[in-house]
Formats: structure tokens, C-alpha cells, sequence
């Protein structure tokens, strides 16, 4: 079946505008339902430290050995909405024998576009449900910007500073560097005495002790998820006497993220990647440049008369009449 040149120019007007206005509707859809943190979550991630010390709680002694943490990420779903997503966090840091040395844990919302804490649903952090949490959750916004975010500390209790430090490559993908740096401070919680030989103190028996940290955090995130792929964390913590003359570092660990774990996020991030590329790239010049090219080949179309039409103008009026 042949079709007329109005019915094609109508077709490819039609295609054109359609093109066209998938532009601005794919940004939308785009934004409002991939760009956004899961509701649902359920994730286990670890950092391994090689030849760390650390105090032995069995024997109050100090040993070197290697230290895991991990890291559960839980998300309860009923809890969330459109606008705010609910997360659980658990770390735990233990020797290779699985002797725990230090547990963490809390509970938050947190808006699932820019990762900025919302402190409703339960929120905890240790039991305590008075704590309140501020700054970027869990992860940094999507589209993250090349400068300094306000994080929560799970293990100092409160908001600090990631410094941004330049752009640096993680396994080929661009990834930009945070540095958070905390000068010693003390630990909340009750510390139970300790020997007094572990401090360095003379005699026998045990003496009271506050435990201060310190904490060199590095975080290389993937701006464009907002995820943060590697993270290598300083961690120095020391027992001392009121006084100040008992001192001991009882955990010198840095924690790098495992390989594996490394691998699994950048795949995570490629995914927004493809979704960003598709919404900004592909879709707009794709779609305006067919889009265009649609809608000029439809007005060409309507524009240009058969050639019968042509032959009639080109004939002259006395030909006509003679013809008659």
C-alpha cells in the first residue's frame, strides 16, 4: 500500500515531537525514580587491617594480628516513603579468631536524593534514642559536588568535616577523595579498670582509665551514584589516667575495604552511570538531533508539490488553450 506524501509528513511530524518531548519527560523519570536511594537495603561490607595493634580483652594484653570490620546496612522498608528512606547500621570490629573488640550500631532516615539525615523513625545510635544525628547517612548526594560534606560519625557520636581532595582514579573509574581528620577525643561509655602495668604505672592491681580516639578517615566516592567505593580508615585509640601519667594505645588499626567489596560497589555505581549517561547524553542529543531531522522532513514534505502540480506551472496558458 502506497502512502501519500500528507500521511508520511503527518508520520514523521508526529515521531519528531515525540522525540523531542522524551527529553525532558526521560530527565524526569530519571530523577524521580533511579536516582534514589533503595528503600529496601541489605548489604555486608568489610575492611581487613594487616598486622594491627590492639589489647587482647581475654589476656589485658597487647598483641599484633590482623583485625575485620564489617559493616551491616539493614533497610526497613515500612518505615520509608517517596522522600526519606530508613536504615539500620551495625559495625563490628573483631580478630581473625572472631573476638570482638568494639560494636557499634544505629538507626536513621535520611532524604534518598541528597543522603542528608532525617532524624525521625526510631533513630538511635547505641541504644541512646536522645543522640541526634546531622550530615550526609550513609552515602554522599547523587551528583556528588567536588567539595567538603558533613558526615555523622557512628563511633565519635557527631558531625564532621570530609575534606575534598582532588579527583583520583579507582580501578579506571573517577572517583573523588574526602579526608576526614579528627584529633583525639574522648570515647562515650563506661571504661573498666584496667592493670596498671598496661598503662605503665608501678604496682599491682587496677586503675581507672578514659579511652580517647583518634580517626583518619578516607573516603573515594563515585560522584556520580554518590556511593562511596573504598574507604581506608586510621584508627588509634589510647587508655589514660586522669592524671595523665598512665597512658597505653590499646587499637592502632588502618582498615582497607576488601577488594571484593571494592568491585561490588563500582558495579553498584556503574549501573547510575549508564542511567545518567542515557538521561544527559544519549536521549537528549539523540533525540533533538532525530527529533529535528523528523520534523524538517515533514515540513520539506508539505512544502514541496508533485510534480504534476509542476508540470501544470511550467506549462504555458496559450499551449493550454491550443491544446483545447
Amino acid at each position: 500500500m502506497r502512502i501519500s506524501r500528507a500521511n508520511l509528513a503527518l508520520v514523521l511530524a508526529a515521531a519528531g515531537a515525540f522525540l523531542l518531548t522524551l527529553i525532558p519527560l526521560m530527565r524526569l523519570y530519571v530523577s524521580a525514580q533511579v536516582f534514589r536511594a533503595p528503600l529496601e537495603q541489605q548489604s555486608m561490607t568489610r575492611s581487613v587491617a594487616e598486622s594491627a595493634t590492639y589489647l587482647d580483652p581475654a589476656t589485658m594484653r597487647i598483641r599484633t594480628g590482623t583485625l575485620v570490620q564489617t559493616r551491616w546496612l539493614l533497610g526497613d522498608v515500612l518505615a520509608g516513603d517517596e522522600q526519606r528512606a530508613v536504615w539500620g547500621e551495625s559495625v563490628s570490629l573483631e580478630t581473625e579468631d572472631g573476638l570482638r573488640l568494639d560494636y557499634h550500631e544505629r538507626r536513621t532516615g535520611f532524604d534518598r536524593r541528597t543522603g542528608v539525615t532525617v532524624n525521625c523513625c526510631g533513630a538511635y545510635v547505641d541504644e541512646d534514642t536522645r543522640a541526634e544525628q546531622s550530615g550526609q547517612a550513609f552515602r554522599w548526594p547523587f551528583q556528588a559536588e567536588p567539595r567538603d560534606h558533613v558526615l555523622f560519625d557512628l563511633r565519635l557520636r557527631r558531625q564532621v568535616r570530609a575534606e575534598y581532595e582532588g579527583a583520583e582514579q579507582v580501578r579506571g573509574v573517577e572517583t573523588y577523595k574526602f579526608v576526614q581528620r579528627s584529633a583525639p577525643q574522648r570515647v562515650a561509655g563506661e571504661q573498666p579498670p584496667v592493670p596498671r602495668r598496661l598503662l605503665g604505672l608501678p604496682g599491682r592491681g587496677d586503675v581507672g582509665a578514659g579511652r580517647t580516639v583518634e580517626i583518619h578517615r578516607t573516603f573515594w566516592v563515585e560522584p556520580v551514584s554518590g556511593l562511596p567505593v573504598r574507604t581506608e580508615e586510621r584508627l588509634i585509640e589510647t587508655l589514660v589516667t586522669a592524671d595523665g601519667r598512665g597512658r597505653a594505645v590499646v587499637l592502632d588499626a588502618t582498615l582497607r575495604t576488601s577488594e571484593g567489596d571494592v568491585r561490588a560497589a563500582l558495579e553498584t555505581a556503574s549501573f547510575y552511570r549508564r542511567w545518567a549517561l542515557l538521561a544527559h547524553t544519549v536521549t537528549p542529543i539523540g533525540g533533538g538531533v532525530l527529533g529535528a531531522g523528523c520534523l524538517a522532513a515533514a515540513v520539506w514534505l508539505v512544502r514541496r508539490r508533485s510534480p504534476a502540480a509542476q508540470d501544470q506551472e511550467q506549462v504555458p496558458r496559450d499551449e493550454l488553450a491550443d491544446a483545447r
